[in-house]
């Protein structure tokens, strides 16, 4: 997938020249060349969101944490920036950080297992348009909690904000299967916790707030710099 993107911006953005051939990519002067032509209209970087906020904006972000096109970090990192820029604060971890203000109006679901924009062995199906492969992932219910455009209605009409979205995986990757298993998706920085039950079922998974990594070799865990 690397290779089809990759081939597909520098032979029609930078190039302009369908018989472009990645394998002869210049790592410094076209890395640099597509940079100067085309960073300012496609990276999608700047964390200031302010300006999105005060018009009465609301935003669902998601992605899948096992996407091979784009690192999923990606969104992480800044999902972070624009909570720090809200705060007016240096960035800080994903434990750390104050996220009440951004939570208001911008959340972001990771969504584990899941392929770039579909596919893949997780938790897949929940209200997407399409994947590349034009195989719908609808949910088995299309409403607020199971469908990302249903909550963002609701989130912009009612003013409810998404706690989590189940979402749903098909025997097969496939709609017209039955439904394999769901899970509940939840708000970054939170993980669905299996708390017992039918791991089938999404009612045996809550919300919770990730816990922070730390080394178990380290002696006194409960240092924040991880060092004995």
């Amino acid at each position: 997938m690397q290779e089809v993107f990759g081939n597909g911006l520098f032979a029609d953005f930078v190039f302009q020249s369908a018989n472009f051939d990645f394998h002869t990519l210049n790592f410094t002067s076209d890395v640099d060349l597509a940079d100067d032509e085309l960073a300012a209209i496609l990276n999608s970087t700047n964390p200031d969101v302010r300006p999105f906020k005060a018009h009465g904006g609301k935003i669902i972000h998601y992605v899948g944490w096992a996407d091979s096109a784009i690192a999923p970090i990606n969104s992480v990192n800044y999902y972070n920036d624009a909570a720090a820029e809200l705060s007016g604060e240096a960035r800080r971890d994903h434990d750390r950080g104050r996220l009440e203000e951004i939570q208001g109006f911008y959340r972001l679901f990771m969504v584990p297992g899941m392929a770039h924009c579909g596919f893949g062995d997780g938790p897949n199906a929940f209200g997407l348009s399409s994947n590349p492969f034009h195989i719908d992932f609808i949910a088995p219910v299309v409403d607020a909690d199971h469908d990302l455009l249903k909550a963002l209605e609701r989130w912009v009409e009612q003013g409810v904000p998404p706690e989590k979205i189940i979402a749903t995986h098909y025997v097969g990757n496939d709609p017209a299967n039955a439904v394999q298993f769901q899970r509940p998706l939840c708000p970054f920085p939170q993980v669905a916790w299996f708390k017992g039950g039918d791991p089938t079922n999404a009612d045996s998974f809550e919300c919770v707030t990730d816990e922070r990594d730390w080394d178990p070799r380290n002696s006194n865990p409960g240092r924040d710099d991880g060092r004995d």
